[in-house]
């Protein structure tokens, strides 16, 4: 049993954040917040002068991306072509999917990231690796094998009949692994996936009771592509309903050029979005608006989307989630932790600090950017535009310090 002392704040509500003193965790999870001193039963952890917040929850990122950061390109699909796929062939090297995935791992857990909904390469083997890789980090993941069938390099590309056979054999050993570890079935969009693959996708991930992960129309240009390969349809979003791809466990990254008539599918069928607008700045694919997805009740959470997207640190991200959609920092952290909760379906075990829920939380430093006795409203404004990885002091995950090692 552990007692922490600081200023803690949990978002659970989104105008108005829950402030307290004290915070006891015993066997991995929160068993009582209060403002005043509790009777101190085992050992006093003393942050008196940082804030205790919910873990960062990252809804999208690319693990085989991770060194290909801040290559610049003229589109999307160039951008694919020119540096992603060369990177992401690389994973063929166990040796290196290994190191990748270690560094990559340890680098979010130093961000603060405490649970992540992460794209392995087309490799079987990568994505056993670095399921292996997150297990012994100790942070949450949810993960999944790239999927591609076609418009990409042959080492890339699978079979429809593979593709089942490979999703079976990894998610089988590690979907729901510790309670903290998920398999994601992950087409990786439309444009390089036959409607053949996507439907053997979906009910794989229906039988098995899987996460889907992929991209839903993040430029006009693959717009554009998706509406010419599926000869028929009236949207992007319709040639994921008709593979059975859409659903509560469903996450589509981007969602940024998207119809009234789509917005209402997705929120039907329970599909969530990750706001991606670091990624989104980056390769100039135009601006998701967050309003227009809420009026629907579409659950929103916050991604990196690295590689596209340059930066790890979350905090960095809700930066770049203010330019593209003003909200104040009390709504933005809670994006960034109870609404990636959400996103994951897991929101009743983590994403808010609440007596009965998993100990997951960062320990974050204002300073030099604010006093730690400043009005909370500034504390959280600037570490919201100016904040980054410099401001984590630790990062917990079941009441286990990860970052620095215990």
């Amino acid at each position: 049993m552990r007692t922490y002392h600081g200023r803690i704040v949990s978002f659970e509500d989104p105008t108005s954040p829950r402030e307290y003193g004290y915070m006891t965790v015993e066997d991995g999870r929160i068993t009582s917040l209060s403002k005043e001193r509790p009777s101190i039963m085992g050992e006093l952890v003393d942050y008196s002068d940082r804030l205790i917040l919910p873990g960062f929850v990252d809804t999208h990122v690319h693990l085989p991306q991770f060194y290909s950061r801040g290559m610049i390109s003229t589109s999307l699909l160039d951008w694919l072509e020119k540096f992603i796929f060369p990177a992401e062939m690389k994973f063929s090297d166990p040796g290196f999917a290994r190191k990748a995935s270690r560094e990559f791992f340890s680098t979010l857990i130093r961000n603060g990231t405490t649970t992540a909904m992460v794209y392995s390469s087309s490799h079987r083997e990568a994505t056993e690796i670095a399921f292996e890789e997150a297990m012994r980090s100790g942070m949450r993941a949810v993960i999944g094998q790239v999927l591609m069938d076609r418009n990409g390099p042959e080492e890339l590309l699978t079979t429809p009949k593979r593709a089942k056979e490979e999703i079976a054999a990894v998610a089988s050993r590690w979907h729901g692994f510790d309670g903290r570890l998920f398999y994601a079935v992950t087409p990786r969009f439309a444009v390089s996936c036959s409607m053949p693959l996507m439907k053997t996708a979906a009910r794989v991930a229906e039988e098995m009771g899987l996460y889907v992960q992929t991209h839903l129309s993040e430029q006009a240009e693959e717009i554009k592509e998706v509406l010419r390969l599926f000869p028929g349809v009236s949207s992007y979003t319709e040639v994921y309903l008709k593979a059975g791809l859409l659903g509560r466990k469903t996450v589509v990254a981007h969602a940024i050029h998207l119809s009234d008539t789509e917005r209402r599918i997705l929120a039907e069928t329970g599909t969530k979005v990750a706001h991606c607008p670091s990624s989104n700045f980056f390769l100039h694919s135009g601006t998701m608006s967050l309003p227009s997805h809420e009026r629907f009740g579409i659950v929103v959470g916050l991604g990196s989307d690295v590689a596209a997207g340059p930066f790890v640190s979350m905090l960095e991200v809700m930066r770049d989630a203010y330019y593209a959609n003003p909200m104040d920092p009390f709504k933005a952290f809670h994006l960034l932790t109870m609404g990636g909760a959400r996103v994951l379906g897991l929101d009743g075990r983590i994403g808010s600090l609440e007596a009965g829920k998993e100990a997951d939380f960062v320990v974050v430093n204002p300073e030099p950017l604010a006093s730690p006795d400043d009005d909370l409203w500034i504390i959280l404004s600037k570490l919201m535009i100016l904040g980054d990885e410099r401001n984590v002091t630790a990062t917990y995950v079941r009441g286990k310090r990860l970052w620095p090692a215990e």
